[in-house]
Order: structure tokens, then sequence, then C-alpha cells
């Protein structure tokens, strides 16, 4: 795996930054290049998402050893990014909405990259990836795919995730695991060390609940597809 050995890696968070943004943009506003080429994009595209996938779990097995209290995938982007691959390869809509909502918080990874900035050292090419397209695929959908969101599938898919986290309280205590932060709670048990389980598993899905309202809003009214959308 590239670790960024010969690139100062702070360099590299900030190029893939602006990237997504620029990405973003050219969404919509470059829309006959990704006409042009929407066949190539997501040819190129699911080969990352199954190098990426391959890399993060079988390419860490060989290389460390299958470590079950860490190299399943439940936290939440490596969960979506798995679910994009899905949809990648087979274009299933029922995995539209997870991934216009759900899928939307690899944009959290971006900006708060798996901890304090001092982290940015570590990350590797595979969190990049993933990262980036998830940041990314929302835009994609609602120009690209017809995407309409509902705010019917914002209150299942967040009631989908407090069942998860709460699920996944026993399980951690049981496996002696940390899926989906529970324990190291993210930035939140950095502002707050020390909260209960049960009050940050609250907190992190009223900020999704809010989050994903927010991405309703903006794109429930307005017709961005624009384009032909891909069959």
């Amino acid at each position: 795996m590239f670790y960024f050995d010969f690139i100062n890696p702070y360099i590299i968070y900030f190029f893939f930054l602006f990237f997504a943004i620029f990405t973003i943009y050219s969404i919509f506003h470059h829309q006959d290049f990704f006409r042009k080429n929407q066949k190539v994009i997501l040819f190129i595209v699911t080969l990352l998402l199954i190098w990426s996938q391959g890399m993060r779990y079988i390419g860490v097995a060989i290389r460390d050893g299958f470590d079950v209290t860490e190299d399943l995938p439940f936290y939440i982007c490596r969960f979506s990014g798995f679910v994009l691959m899905l949809y990648a390869l087979t274009g299933n809509k029922k995995l539209e909405s997870f991934l216009f909502y759900w899928g939307a918080t690899g944009l959290a990874g971006i900006l708060y990259p798996n901890g304090a900035m001092s982290n940015i050292a570590n990350l590797t090419e595979t969190f990049y990836i993933d990262h980036f397209l998830l940041t990314v695929t929302p835009f994609y959908l609602v120009v690209y795919r017809g995407y309409r969101p509902s705010f019917k599938d914002v209150v299942y898919i967040t009631g989908f995730m407090s069942v998860l986290l709460l699920a996944f309280i026993p399980i951690n205590s049981v496996l002696h695991s940390d899926y989906f932060y529970l324990t190291r709670q993210s930035i939140v048990g950095e502002i707050f060390p020390g909260l209960p389980v049960i009050v940050f598993v609250l907190i992190h899905c009223t900020t999704a609940f809010i989050f994903f309202s927010i991405y309703y809003l903006l794109f429930s009214k307005k017709n961005y597809s624009l384009v032909k959308v891909i069959k």
C-alpha cells in the first residue's frame, strides 16, 4: 500500500480536498465532459473501488493477518464504500438513497480524517479513494442518475443507523472492538471525553439526521438532471 513515503502527506491531503471540491463543481458546470466520457469514468471508478476494497481487506490480511476486532467493514465510511462498490458493479437503484445520505458522510472523513490532523500522516490511498468517491457520489446521483431524494428516506436511513449503532454496543463488548468508533467516539470523544456510549449514539444520529435533512432540502426541489441518464 502506498504510504506517501516520498510525498508530504499534508500535500496529498489538501490535494484531495481541493480535488473533491473541483470535481463537485465540474459535475454541475462541465456536464459535456461527463456526458462524453461517462462510460470510461464509470469503468475507472469501478476498478478503483474493487482495488480499494481488495487492498483494504485481502491486502491487509496477507500483510498483517486478519484481526476480527479491527478488520471487518463495520465503520460508517468502510460500510458505505462497500455499498458503493456494489452499486458501481450492479447499478441497483435501491442503493441510491443509502449512498445519497449515508454515503455522503464520506465528506466528514475528508474534513476530519480519522482523528486529529496529525493522523493525516497515517492515511493511505484506500482512505482517499473511498472518501473522495463517497463525497462526490450524491452529486453524481442527482445530476446523472436522475435521483430525487425523499424525506421518508431521511427517516429510514437515520433509523437504520440508530439500530445498527445500538446493536454494536454489545457486539463491541463481546469482541473487545471499537466498530463504528463507539469507544473512541471520533471528534465527539475529543470534545467530550468519557461520554456514555448511548449519549454518543444519540448525538451521532441526531447530527446525521440534520446533515441528511440539509442534503434533502438542497436537492429535493430543483431538477439538476440536464444530461442523459446513464443506462
